[in-house]
């Protein structure tokens, strides 16, 4: 870990030298050596107008870069949303969650809304309170998104270790995530219907879809790791946070060593790094994961304070959303970013993506690509079945992560089950 970070002063240029373990901690806003002024303009204020270009991981871009190139991908997006049950999701979560408000655990509540603030979102989702052990949080939703949080991380995490949950959440709400995150998990359970019923033709492109939406999933989690960051101010609290999901109780609690962990996350990255074995295996792995691994996570939290690119942000340095070029969306007038691929409210855009593809050979991504997508429609009766059906859905779409679900299985383990990991 490196001892000193330097930042520049916003007001008079000077070049400060900052302790990295009191940038960690946090404990207050340090002072310019030049000036005297406080060095961080925004630490106890919102990040007005913050756009989510700003803290977006390097990894989460490329990754959205190569799935965006997919033909079909568009069309497929838009069956998901027209064919999602969001309503019933919605309905689950009403039916068997708490819904936490200014009345209903209004600390939570206000823990929330703290976290929406710090990152500049003014409408902030609905937010639930799910039973489950583990540590876990999720956001699900295309037109109205919602956040689940589980009794097991409240019971494990502190209230600062919370709010830096809420804020990663958030983070997938600020950087227009939900709905790739909700199609990766859908498709997930489509996958192998799809492949059966296109006779072998589905599989050479259900599969490569599938695995890009899994690599972009996991990449976004590196920006929401970003976004915790920035709702709770202290780099150290993420870090115990990450911690305590790869192996913290309450037994342990007071024995748990951070700046053990930190170096645990430096040594992890010289072992990864040692040989070509060694960075495939670890590749290997990770693609079962939903998640990247704990400690890989801390390496890129420590990566993004030590680069000076947290604190600059928290000194007003960041791209406000009225400096990013949008037009609205022709058909729900939701600004969209010039170039995206499609509107994250409405899916607007997508009916153009099979039309402008190369067509070819009938053997072609594109041919293949329609071919799955008709087949997934003759499908969708299999998600409008009524209420048992969707039961069944729920449970495969929300089950615990690591959890391998049978697509065919209605009953989809105990009723309840919780969202999958997104904290």
């Amino acid at each position: 870990m490196i001892e000193l970070l330097e930042f520049t002063c916003g007001r008079c240029g000077a070049v400060n030298r900052l302790k990295f373990e009191r940038v960690l901690q946090m404990q207050g806003n340090p002072r310019c050596g030049g000036c005297r002024e406080v060095l961080l303009s925004k630490l106890a204020e919102p990040l007005d107008a913050l756009d989510a270009t700003s803290y977006t991981h390097p990894l989460d871009k490329e990754a959205l870069d190569a799935l965006q190139k997919i033909p079909g991908i568009k069309t497929l997006l838009k069956w998901l949303i027209k064919n999602s049950a969001e309503v019933t999701t919605r309905l689950m979560h009403h039916a068997s969650f708490i819904k936490v408000s200014e009345r209903q655990v209004p600390s939570l509540y206000k823990r929330f809304r703290t976290a929406a603030d710090r990152l500049g979102i003014k409408e902030i989702p609905e937010l639930f309170i799910y039973q489950g052990e583990s540590p876990n949080a999720s956001t699900f939703g295309v037109e109205q998104y919602h956040v689940a949080i589980s009794t097991g991380a409240l019971e494990l995490l502190s209230d600062e270790e919370q709010l830096a949950v809420l804020g990663h959440e958030l983070g997938h709400v600020q950087a227009n995530h939900v709905l790739y995150k909700t199609a990766a998990r859908l498709f997930g359970s489509l996958a192998s219907e799809i492949a059966g019923a296109t006779f072998g033709v589905g599989g050479l492109v259900v599969y490569p879809i599938k695995a890009a939406l899994s690599r972009w999933d996991r990449a976004s989690e590196l920006t929401g790791d970003r976004a915790a960051l920035l709702a709770v101010r202290k780099p150290e609290v993420v870090l115990n946070t990450l911690m305590k999901v790869a192996g913290g109780t309450r037994a342990i609690m007071p024995e748990l060593n951070i700046q053990a962990f930190v170096e645990q996350a430096e040594q992890f990255e010289k072992l990864r790094d040692e040989t070509g074995v060694s960075r495939i295996m670890v590749a290997f792995q990770e693609v079962f994961r939903s998640h990247p691994f704990p400690v890989y996570r801390a390496k890129e939290v420590l990566e993004f304070v030590s680069t000076g690119e947290f604190l600059e942000i928290l000194d007003g340095e960041y791209t406000r959303v009225d400096m990013v070029r949008t037009t609205p969306c022709p058909k729900c007038g939701t600004p969209m970013t010039r170039g995206a691929l499609i509107c994250a409210h409405c899916a607007y855009g997508a009916e153009e993506d099979l039309k402008d593809a190369p067509r070819g050979s009938s053997g072609s991504p594109a041919d293949a690509a329609q071919k799955g997508l008709d087949a997934v429609e003759s499908l969708g009766e299999k998600l409008d079945k009524g209420f048992d059906d969707a039961r069944g859905w729920f449970k495969r779409a929300f089950g615990s992560e690591g959890e391998d679900k049978d697509p065919k299985d209605k009953d989809g383990g105990a009723a309840g089950g919780p969202p999958p990991a997104s904290n």
